[in-house]
């Protein structure tokens, strides 16, 4: 899978010297940004990784105008995705940390997890996640996915924070019975928080993370309860969504027909 334009080239981490580059950016966003944190030693080098790294596709939006020495251009974006067939031969899903999949696996359906996505701050619109949707998008296609699924974070442990947002993905974007992952008791947060009568669309809109927001837009929908992640900071959900049911608008990326 490869996309090239003008400025931007949407392509697989080629080697490990990329893949550390896509590290070092999701060490700035999860870390440094977000304020998780990390238990790994110093000879990291501020390196956001474990050990589903080396089962997975590391997809890189590349800005090919912005380089510097030694590197064909800058790392602007990045996400990780591994196939259910890896998962199943290697140590499988990530969001089995936090979520029971089992719905999911048992769907027979052909999934695709998401993982670790994350825009460098300087690059935080909508043209980004064009180019990096198209990529994914050529990946799924490819692939014939019919599922796509994985954590989506809302920064911070402050539930209070993100009630509004969490109650109204829980009343709008929960996901059928069947392919609904539900988050583990260990970290299980109730997302039906606030009233739907007393539902603020705007104020919940706006406690939500332009991330998910995206993923919405494509049709994404919510595992039942949120996950509090307290090493990286996060409330997590877990998102599904069925390819052959995606918004018009970004379906001709998957190539699939509704």
């Amino acid at each position: 899978m490869h996309i090239f334009e003008e400025r931007y080239e949407v392509r697989f981490a080629a080697n490990a010297d990329e893949i550390k580059e896509s590290q070092r950016l999701r060490y700035k966003v999860f870390i440094e940004e977000m304020g998780g944190s990390i238990t790994s030693h110093p000879e990291m080098h501020q390196l956001e990784r474990d050990e589903f790294d080396d089962y997975c596709y590391h997809l890189l939006l590349i800005d090919l105008k912005n380089k510097s020495e030694g590197s064909n251009g800058k790392i602007a974006a990045v996400t990780r995705l591994m196939l259910g067939s890896d998962a199943e031969s290697g140590i499988g899903f990530c969001s089995a940390k936090e979520y029971d999949l089992g719905p999911l696996i048992r769907s027979q359906k052909k999934c695709l997890e998401l993982g670790r996505t994350c825009i460098d701050k300087s690059y935080r619109n909508s043209l980004t996640l064009h180019y990096l949707w198209k990529g994914l998008g050529s990946f799924v296609s490819e692939g014939d996915i019919d599922l796509l699924f994985g954590l989506a974070s809302f920064p911070g442990n402050d539930v209070r924070k993100i009630s509004m947002g969490l109650s109204f993905i829980y009343n709008r974007f929960l996901a059928p019975q069947e392919i609904r992952p539900k988050a583990l008791k260990h970290g299980l947060i109730d997302m039906n928080l606030v009233p739907e009568t007393e539902f603020d669309k705007i104020k919940a809109l706006g406690q939500i993370p332009s991330l998910l927001k995206g993923y919405m837009r494509l049709g994404a929908q919510s595992g039942e309860g949120a996950f509090m992640d307290r090493l990286l900071n996060t409330i997590d959900i877990c998102i599904v969504i069925d390819v052959r049911q995606m918004t018009e608008k970004y379906r001709d990326y998957y190539g699939k027909s509704g």
